[in-house]
């Protein structure tokens, strides 16, 4: 389980997964909805997850199972 430094698995987590090289990295959901508030930002389509770059490939990574913040269930299924 690669969880970013400084949390633990005790923390509220959501999966990430490399679309591209299947690296996985549990994500503390407040910098989940920060990242999808950006979207929201940005104008991006409400369909899109959150999706920022791996950090092993150059690869895009999404949530495995996420509810965003405006209740959209985002889930990646290979």
């Amino acid at each position: 389980m690669n969880i970013l430094e400084g949390f633990t698995k005790n923390d509220d987590l959501v999966e990430f997964i490399c679309t591209k090289c299947n690296y996985s990295l549990w994500v503390p959901r407040f910098i989940v909805e920060e990242l999808e508030q950006d979207n929201i930002f940005d104008g991006l389509d409400p369909s899109t997850p959150p999706q920022p770059d791996c950090q092993v490939c150059d690869g895009t990574m999404t949530p495995k199972l996420y509810i965003g913040v405006r209740g959209i269930k985002y889930e990646y299924n290979k």
